[in-house]
């Protein structure tokens, strides 16, 4: 699901987005950018779908080689499953958990206990993969720590393997662009980007 919240911009070349104008296609390029304000957010007329340039591995210290890659909302969940499970190498899951909540919305205790004390080792005894928002808030940040904390508890990396999937907006990630390969630069943003990364702990 995307919000646009159109901005009310007088810099010259910024669109409602926020962003460059250059970082658009044609549509933002016309002579009309300016003029052409939007007041309701169309993914098929203010977006142009392009090859990702977003895509590789993050440096963390809990976890090791944790993938990512930008993806649009549409892309068919075989291609994902196919990348994750031939090229990335994880396991084929046994069962997916999705844990979603309100995002800003502070965690009661006892769901992070929960959290923190029975998810992961679930996941772990049943071959798992744990899927949730990525976010450094709300829910998708206790899994994140339940995950950490699990890792550091181990005894040997083979005890502490858990496949955690974040799946954040784009719009929402934070310094998204120290992501963009430069060398795979393929043109202005697509149509409803998803990032999805994946700690395997």
């Amino acid at each position: 699901f995307w919000v646009f919240f159109p901005l009310q911009t007088t810099v010259v070349g910024t669109c409602q987005c926020g962003a460059e104008q250059e970082l658009h296609g044609a549509i933002a390029t016309r002579d009309y950018f300016s003029s052409a304000m939007v007041c309701q957010w169309d993914s098929a007329l203010h977006t142009s779908e392009y090859p990702t340039d977003a895509f590789g591995e993050l440096k963390f210290t809990f976890c090791l080689n944790p993938q990512f890659i930008r993806l649009s909302c549409d892309t068919p969940s075989k291609i994902i499953y196919d990348l994750m499970t031939s090229d990335w190498g994880l396991s084929a899951p046994n069962l997916v958990l999705s844990v979603v909540g309100g995002g800003r919305e502070k965690v009661k205790g006892w769901v992070r206990e929960v959290l923190r004390q029975g998810l992961v080792r679930a996941a772990q005894s049943t071959g798992a993969w744990i899927m949730t928002s990525g976010l450094s808030e709300g829910v998708g940040r206790c899994v994140g720590e339940a995950v950490r904390d699990h890792r550091a508890a181990a005894s040997s990396p083979s005890h502490s393997k858990v496949v955690t999937l974040g799946v954040a907006p784009w719009g929402l990630v934070c310094n998204r662009q120290q992501l963009v390969n430069p060398k795979v630069r393929t043109g202005p943003l697509q149509k409803q980007e998803f990032i999805c990364v994946v700690l395997t702990s």
